[in-house]
């Protein structure tokens, strides 16, 4: 039981560190590109759930230009005045690119007029259904922190930050381990050297014992009082 109690806890000491490792690095991969989507004004879309900037203040104060907003896939039946949502604009001024209003109400052919929260009229193109990328579902503060180290220097600094604190955990662990080790083998040398002088002090006795010629009774099993 012991033993397999002890294979368990090997095991799970390589499993977490290579789970934290495969998940740090896929979250660097998604931020990754998130930020080059962002750069080049695309959305970037995973498992229906996409990620975009705001590049406008038309949606203020309910969301701010430079806001990284998560958008979910919707379909277009569930979707009511009041909704905000994503979708890709036929306006001439921002043709084919992604843009983030409120519908204000739907028409007959199932298309909708939306608004900017922060323009004082509708926008002039109705949105299709299939140009619709999703509904509006919150901000993410981790990608408008990220954002902050937009210059390259900056993304040096946040890369060394991040190695470094990796390198001070990975430190850390490595200390205490080589401790806790460092401890049990003390632990065992002075057990060790107990039983020896535990030893020693035996033979010394039995040497010291038949020095005064003492014999050891030995106890015949006839005289032991039974009569057969």
């Amino acid at each position: 039981m012991a033993e397999n109690k002890s294979r368990v806890l090997k095991a799970v000491k390589i499993i977490v560190p290579i789970t934290a490792a495969a998940v740090l690095a896929a979250i660097i991969a998604l931020t990754v590109y998130i930020m080059i989507c962002s750069a080049s004004g695309k959305v970037a879309e995973v498992f229906g759930i996409s990620v975009l900037k705001v590049v406008s203040g038309s949606m203020e104060p309910s969301i701010s230009e430079g806001d990284y907003i998560i958008v979910r896939k919707t379909d277009s039946g569930e979707l009511k005045a009041g909704d905000i949502i994503c979708f890709y604009s036929k306006d001439s001024k921002i043709y084919g690119m992604p843009n983030t209003h409120r519908i204000v109400r739907i028409l007959p052919d199932g298309s909708f007029i939306t608004k900017g929260d922060a323009n004082k009229t509708e926008d002039d193109t109705a949105v299709a259904a299939d140009m619709i990328i999703g509904r509006y579902e919150g901000k993410s503060r981790f990608l408008r922190l990220i954002s902050s180290f937009s210059s390259v220097n900056k993304l040096i600094l946040l890369v060394i930050i991040i190695i470094m604190s990796v390198a001070a955990i990975y430190e850390v662990r490595t200390v205490a381990k080589v401790a806790s080790l460092s401890k049990k083998e003390k632990e065992r040398k002075k057990e060790e050297e107990k039983q020896r002088l535990i030893r020693e002090a035996i033979d010394k006795e039995k040497e010291k014992l038949k020095e005064q010629g003492y014999v050891p009774e030995i106890k015949d099993k006839s005289d032991d009082g039974s009569d057969g």
